[in-house]
């Protein structure tokens, strides 16, 4: 959110009267009033639906905290799991993804491309090659 100081407020309001008048003044304030409770209430209706539609979304502060400052999210996420470079067992995360189907298949042979069931059967293949 952006803050004016009163001087900036001062000669905004200074630049609306001239260019407005006395008389139109009011009313264009009116209107803006009105436009800025219409942009409050559109922005609460918009935020209820989405937190309808994702229910574990973090407060609005903290998204905005993170916004400001990804590195302090990141490090702040770091520590909840673990910072990188320390030791887990493969007990509690297994692996997913590519390396999980490398680590599950049978090793194969570079020759041949054909599945082994170990590594020395693939040497066997090799050096009838």
């Amino acid at each position: 959110m952006v803050l004016l100081s009163p001087p900036k407020l001062l000669m905004i309001l200074v630049i609306a009267l001239i260019v407005l008048g006395p008389d139109k003044l009011p009313s264009a304030a009116r209107r803006m009033g009105a436009m800025w409770s219409d942009v409050k209430r559109w922005r609460a209706h918009l935020e209820s639906e989405v937190r309808s539609a994702f229910p574990d979304l973090p407060p609005t502060t903290e998204i905005a905290r993170a916004v400001r400052s990804p590195l302090s999210l990141l490090d702040r996420l770091a520590d909840e799991h673990g910072a990188p470079g320390e030791e887990q067992s493969d007990s509690e995360h297994p692996p997913t993804g590519p390396v999980a189907s490398v680590a599950e298949t049978s090793t194969t042979s570079p020759n041949d491309g054909i599945p082994r069931a170990d590594a020395s059967a693939g040497a066997d293949v090799a050096s009838m090659n």
